[in-house]
């Protein structure tokens, strides 16, 4: 499936703007409740490129994860435009989003979302056999290799979900994460459920993985994923109240 199938944002068919993976402007959610309408999302607008950690942080109810389930084609906004890597993806149909979110997307949930039933590399195959892409050898081959990145030895491969740590369920979650050669990650508080020392190698390689190019949005309560992002988002009440570039390169390299 190729990006010309999805209706796409001609401001960003622009190649001297190859970088840009994630676009928002004035983007909006509001909800009904008692009558009244609440603006979970209110008027937000930034740029995310590739190669970026963003960490959106804020106190609960401040909108943040309302925004992610945007970002990740899960709700539709009630205004404003929101374009992943060239799609404006306000415009997908029904079936163009579960493809959509299968090619460009992964997700990383704070309570991993593994399916007990199945194998930790059956879990990292999945996404590859709804997308139909791949021939099996090949899947288990990636699956296998994807597995090894996050530090998933062979002799689990064959376990299920059940046998694992949390840190372990995480890294398996983020391999399946990366099973379809996404260009954007979006993680939900990936460390909640996870001790300092297991989150802290979560957050290695969530760093890793932006490194590699990929864009990753994170959000958190998590003050030590904010250290190390190269971009911060602070958000309250719907709004960004702050957004600020991280010090420099240096800095997150001594975390």
């Amino acid at each position: 499936m190729d990006t010309e199938r999805f209706p796409v944002n001609p401001s960003q068919a622009n190649p001297t703007q190859p970088a840009a993976t994630v676009i928002a402007r004035g983007l909006s959610k509001t909800f009904r409740a008692a009558g009244e309408g609440i603006k979970a999302v209110d008027e937000v607008s930034f740029t995310f490129t590739e190669g970026q950690l963003v960490a959106i942080l804020g106190p609960s109810g401040c909108g943040k994860s309302t925004l992610l389930y945007l970002l990740g084609g899960l709700d539709q906004p009630t205004s404003g435009e929101l374009t992943i890597d060239g799609v404006d993806i306000t415009k997908l149909s029904g079936g163009q989003e579960h493809q959509f979110r299968r090619q460009k997307l992964g997700f990383v949930f704070q309570s991993f979302h593994l399916l007990a039933g199945l194998t930790v590399l059956e879990n990292v195959m999945l996404p590859m056999e709804l997308s139909g892409k791949i021939a099996g050898a090949t899947m288990e081959q990636r699956a296998r290799m994807l597995l090894k990145q996050v530090g998933i030895d062979g002799d689990r491969h064959r376990h299920h979900p059940g046998k694992l740590s949390g840190g372990q369920k995480q890294r398996v979650a983020i391999a399946r994460a990366l099973a379809n050669d996404p260009r954007v990650i979006l993680a939900d508080e990936p460390t909640g459920n996870l001790d300092s020392r297991t989150g802290k190698m979560i957050i290695e390689l969530l760093k890793q993985l932006a490194e590699q190019g990929k864009t990753v949005i994170v959000v958190t309560h998590d003050h030590s994923i904010a250290k190390v992002a190269d971009m911060r988002l602070e958000m309250q009440d719907g709004r960004i109240a702050s957004m600020n570039n991280s010090e420099s390169k240096e800095e997150r390299q001594s975390w």
